[in-house]
């Protein structure tokens, strides 16, 4: 007699965090200001300190957090913190949303315990 295995399990946790980075690529895609910090210009006019961080999931956006902390760095970039609180578990897909720009998917492995980078570069 055999006996039917379980169906694997989803994650028990209702929510997480989900952390990382929005990195605009392009020096010509954001101005600098006096203090180090950043803000995109043209089509990442929408990225700034504030911006709202959306995760979308089956489809669904979920409003989770906001970009804090823009800063010009060395190496001709500007990068975002970001950190999304309430983030569904138990999804094979996420997707990451800043301002209207979007992240490539991820499985949940990849966006729980780990920071995300999301690279946004001007369209050639």
């Amino acid at each position: 007699m055999t006996t039917a295995k379980p169906a694997p399990q989803r994650s028990a946790d209702p929510a997480f965090v989900m952390s990382g980075a929005v990195v605009i690529e392009a020096a010509t895609a954001f101005r600098r200001d006096d203090h180090g910090g950043c803000a995109g210009t043209g089509d990442f006019a929408d990225l700034r300190d504030g911006s709202p961080v959306l995760v979308e999931v089956d489809g669904g956006k979920v409003p989770a957090g906001q970009l804090t902390d823009g800063r010009a760095l060395m190496d001709g970039t500007c990068r975002f913190w970001f950190a999304a609180r309430s983030v569904p578990a138990g999804h094979d897909q996420y997707r990451v949303w800043a301002g209207r720009h979007s992240s490539p998917e991820y499985g949940e492995a990849e966006v729980k315990g780990s920071l995300v980078t999301v690279h946004l570069a001007p369209s050639t």
